[in-house]
Protein backbone atom coordinates (compact mmCIF):
# COMPACT_ATOMS: atom_id res chain seq x y z
CA UNK A 1 0.00 0.00 0.00
CA UNK A 2 2.92 2.37 0.51
CA UNK A 3 4.77 1.78 -2.78
CA UNK A 4 3.47 3.21 -6.03
CA UNK A 5 4.29 1.26 -9.18
CA UNK A 6 2.51 -0.15 -12.20
CA UNK A 7 1.97 -3.87 -11.61
CA UNK A 8 1.70 -4.31 -15.40
CA UNK A 9 5.41 -3.44 -15.63
CA UNK A 10 5.98 -7.02 -14.49
CA UNK A 11 4.34 -8.31 -17.69
CA UNK A 12 7.20 -9.53 -19.85
CA UNK A 13 8.54 -12.13 -22.18
CA UNK A 14 9.38 -15.64 -21.04
CA UNK A 15 11.81 -17.60 -23.19
CA UNK A 16 11.84 -21.34 -23.06
CA UNK A 17 12.03 -24.72 -24.68
CA UNK A 18 10.20 -27.98 -24.25
CA UNK A 19 10.81 -31.54 -25.37
CA UNK A 20 7.66 -33.47 -26.30
CA UNK A 21 7.32 -37.22 -26.68
CA UNK A 22 4.29 -38.87 -28.26
CA UNK A 23 2.49 -41.37 -26.05
CA UNK A 24 0.45 -43.17 -28.68
CA UNK A 25 -1.62 -41.21 -31.18
CA UNK A 26 -3.63 -39.07 -28.74
CA UNK A 27 -1.19 -38.02 -25.99
CA UNK A 28 2.10 -36.12 -25.59
CA UNK A 29 4.31 -35.81 -22.52
CA UNK A 30 6.52 -32.76 -22.20
CA UNK A 31 9.41 -31.48 -20.09
CA UNK A 32 10.50 -27.86 -20.42
CA UNK A 33 12.44 -24.96 -18.95
CA UNK A 34 12.05 -21.19 -19.28
CA UNK A 35 13.51 -17.88 -18.15
CA UNK A 36 11.74 -14.68 -17.07
CA UNK A 37 13.15 -11.43 -15.66
CA UNK A 38 11.39 -8.12 -15.21
CA UNK A 39 11.81 -5.04 -13.03
CA UNK A 40 10.02 -1.79 -12.29
CA UNK A 41 10.60 1.43 -10.39
CA UNK A 42 8.56 1.96 -7.21
CA UNK A 43 8.06 5.26 -5.39
CA UNK A 44 7.10 5.72 -1.72
CA UNK A 45 3.58 7.18 -1.69
CA UNK A 46 3.75 8.63 1.83
CA UNK A 47 7.24 10.13 2.16
CA UNK A 48 9.82 12.15 0.18
CA UNK A 49 13.38 13.26 0.86
CA UNK A 50 13.61 16.61 2.74
CA UNK A 51 14.42 18.22 -0.64
CA UNK A 52 11.08 16.99 -1.98
CA UNK A 53 12.68 14.37 -4.25
CA UNK A 54 10.87 11.02 -4.40
CA UNK A 55 12.07 8.00 -2.47
CA UNK A 56 12.55 5.32 -5.12
CA UNK A 57 13.41 1.63 -5.20
CA UNK A 58 13.82 -0.99 -7.92
CA UNK A 59 11.68 -4.11 -7.71
CA UNK A 60 12.97 -7.11 -9.67
CA UNK A 61 11.65 -10.63 -10.19
CA UNK A 62 13.56 -13.48 -11.87
CA UNK A 63 11.99 -16.88 -12.45
CA UNK A 64 13.33 -20.08 -13.99
CA UNK A 65 10.28 -22.34 -14.38
CA UNK A 66 10.70 -26.05 -15.06
CA UNK A 67 7.51 -27.87 -16.05
CA UNK A 68 6.24 -31.34 -16.82
CA UNK A 69 3.00 -31.68 -18.79
CA UNK A 70 0.70 -34.20 -20.42
CA UNK A 71 -1.36 -33.16 -23.46
CA UNK A 72 -4.47 -34.75 -24.94
CA UNK A 73 -4.76 -34.41 -28.74
CA UNK A 74 -8.43 -35.15 -29.61
CA UNK A 75 -7.67 -35.41 -33.37
CA UNK A 76 -4.43 -37.33 -32.89
CA UNK A 77 -0.98 -36.56 -34.30
CA UNK A 78 -1.85 -37.04 -37.98
CA UNK A 79 -4.30 -34.23 -38.86
CA UNK A 80 -3.40 -31.00 -40.64
CA UNK A 81 -4.29 -29.11 -37.47
CA UNK A 82 -3.47 -30.52 -34.04
CA UNK A 83 -5.47 -28.96 -31.17
CA UNK A 84 -4.62 -30.04 -27.63
CA UNK A 85 -5.38 -29.48 -23.96
CA UNK A 86 -3.20 -30.46 -21.08
CA UNK A 87 -2.10 -30.11 -17.50
CA UNK A 88 0.93 -30.65 -15.36
CA UNK A 89 3.17 -29.22 -12.70
CA UNK A 90 5.65 -26.33 -12.66
CA UNK A 91 8.63 -25.87 -10.36
CA UNK A 92 9.65 -22.23 -9.98
CA UNK A 93 13.20 -21.33 -9.04
CA UNK A 94 12.71 -17.64 -8.23
CA UNK A 95 14.37 -14.55 -6.75
CA UNK A 96 12.67 -11.27 -5.83
CA UNK A 97 14.66 -8.18 -4.80
CA UNK A 98 13.86 -4.67 -3.62
CA UNK A 99 16.84 -2.31 -3.92
CA UNK A 100 16.96 1.40 -3.16
CA UNK A 101 15.79 3.85 -0.54
CA UNK A 102 13.11 2.99 2.02
CA UNK A 103 11.51 4.57 5.07
CA UNK A 104 11.91 2.41 8.20
CA UNK A 105 9.58 2.18 11.23
CA UNK A 106 11.35 5.20 12.81
CA UNK A 107 10.60 7.28 9.68
CA UNK A 108 14.32 7.35 8.79
CA UNK A 109 15.32 7.00 5.14
CA UNK A 110 17.68 4.05 4.66
CA UNK A 111 19.30 2.53 1.62
CA UNK A 112 19.09 -1.22 1.40
CA UNK A 113 18.67 -4.40 -0.58
CA UNK A 114 16.13 -7.03 0.42
CA UNK A 115 16.00 -10.42 -1.25
CA UNK A 116 13.75 -13.43 -1.16
CA UNK A 117 14.46 -16.61 -3.12
CA UNK A 118 13.15 -20.12 -3.03
CA UNK A 119 11.73 -22.99 -5.03
CA UNK A 120 7.94 -23.24 -5.30
CA UNK A 121 5.66 -25.81 -6.97
CA UNK A 122 2.38 -25.02 -8.73
CA UNK A 123 -0.14 -26.38 -11.26
CA UNK A 124 -0.17 -25.82 -15.04
CA UNK A 125 -3.23 -25.90 -17.33
CA UNK A 126 -2.83 -25.31 -21.07
CA UNK A 127 -4.51 -25.44 -24.44
CA UNK A 128 -3.31 -24.76 -27.93
CA UNK A 129 -3.02 -25.73 -31.54
CA UNK A 130 -0.14 -26.81 -33.81
CA UNK A 131 -0.04 -26.74 -37.61
CA UNK A 132 2.59 -29.08 -39.09
CA UNK A 133 4.60 -27.64 -41.98
CA UNK A 134 7.08 -30.30 -43.06
CA UNK A 135 9.43 -31.00 -40.16
CA UNK A 136 8.26 -27.80 -38.41
CA UNK A 137 5.13 -27.16 -36.43
CA UNK A 138 3.89 -23.61 -35.86
CA UNK A 139 1.30 -22.90 -33.22
CA UNK A 140 -0.05 -20.97 -30.32
CA UNK A 141 -0.79 -21.84 -26.73
CA UNK A 142 -2.51 -20.31 -23.74
CA UNK A 143 -1.03 -21.48 -20.47
CA UNK A 144 -2.02 -20.73 -16.88
CA UNK A 145 0.53 -21.41 -14.17
CA UNK A 146 -0.31 -21.10 -10.49
CA UNK A 147 1.93 -20.64 -7.50
CA UNK A 148 2.92 -18.24 -4.75
CA UNK A 149 6.27 -17.95 -3.04
CA UNK A 150 6.92 -17.20 0.62
CA UNK A 151 9.01 -14.08 1.24
CA UNK A 152 11.42 -14.19 4.20
CA UNK A 153 9.85 -13.00 7.46
CA UNK A 154 13.15 -11.57 8.75
CA UNK A 155 13.15 -8.78 6.12
CA UNK A 156 10.77 -5.85 5.77
CA UNK A 157 8.89 -6.80 2.60
CA UNK A 158 5.45 -5.24 2.16
CA UNK A 159 3.82 -8.69 2.13
CA UNK A 160 4.49 -12.29 3.08
CA UNK A 161 3.84 -13.85 -0.36
CA UNK A 162 4.70 -13.16 -3.98
CA UNK A 163 2.56 -14.28 -6.92
CA UNK A 164 4.68 -16.28 -9.38
CA UNK A 165 2.13 -17.52 -11.90
CA UNK A 166 -0.45 -16.16 -14.26
CA UNK A 167 -1.41 -16.42 -17.90
CA UNK A 168 1.14 -16.92 -20.68
CA UNK A 169 0.30 -16.45 -24.35
CA UNK A 170 2.82 -18.44 -26.38
CA UNK A 171 3.91 -18.56 -29.98
CA UNK A 172 5.38 -22.01 -30.55
CA UNK A 173 7.78 -23.46 -33.09
CA UNK A 174 8.29 -27.22 -33.07
CA UNK A 175 10.96 -29.26 -34.84
CA UNK A 176 10.43 -32.97 -35.55
CA UNK A 177 13.42 -35.24 -35.06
Amino acid sequence: DFLGFDFNDFNGVTFGGEYLVGLGDFFDAGLGIGYYQQSTLATDLDFTFPSGAPIDADLELKIVPIWATVRYLPLGHHDAITPYVGAGVVIYNWRYTETGDFVNVSDDIVNGRFEGKDTTVGPVVLGGVRVPIGKLGLGGEIRWQGGKGDLPADQTFAGAKIKLGGFNYLFTVGVKF
